[in-house]
């Protein structure tokens, strides 16, 4: 079952894919399927339906995606850091090496600030 889900998704990526690309873009003279006299869809049909096609295939996309990962959690039971010891140190090895910087007191109010040396000519 899994495998024929995944099937149905590659056929709907690539669907997908198409569409998009044969849609107009915003102010596009052609896009992947060019215009002839002879058409039998105009732009305007012609992109609402694309348009709706692609918003089908869109939540089907969705659907399957959400769908597949929820056959897949509950199939597998364990993880692949299972057998991982856990870290019983830090990551970062600037943090216990690095020694502790002691506050430096603000200055206080009735200190005279220090004058700018004088400028020279």
């Amino acid at each position: 079952m899994v495998t024929t889900l995944m099937v149905f998704h590659v056929v709907i990526s690539v669907l997908l894919i198409l569409l998009v690309l044969l849609q107009f873009g915003k102010g596009a003279e052609a896009g992947l399927m060019g215009g002839s006299s002879g058409e039998v869809f105009t732009a305007s049909q012609q992109g609402n339906i694309l348009s709706k096609i692609t918003v089908v295939l869109a939540v089907l996309f969705l659907g399957n995606s959400v769908f597949l990962a929820k056959i897949q959690s509950t199939n597998s039971s364990s993880s692949l850091l299972d057998s991982e010891a856990p870290v019983a140190r830090p990551l970062n090895n600037d943090a216990a090496t690095a020694p502790a910087v002691p506050a430096t007191e603000a200055p206080k109010a009735d200190a005279k600030p220090t004058e700018a040396p004088a400028e020279t000519k």
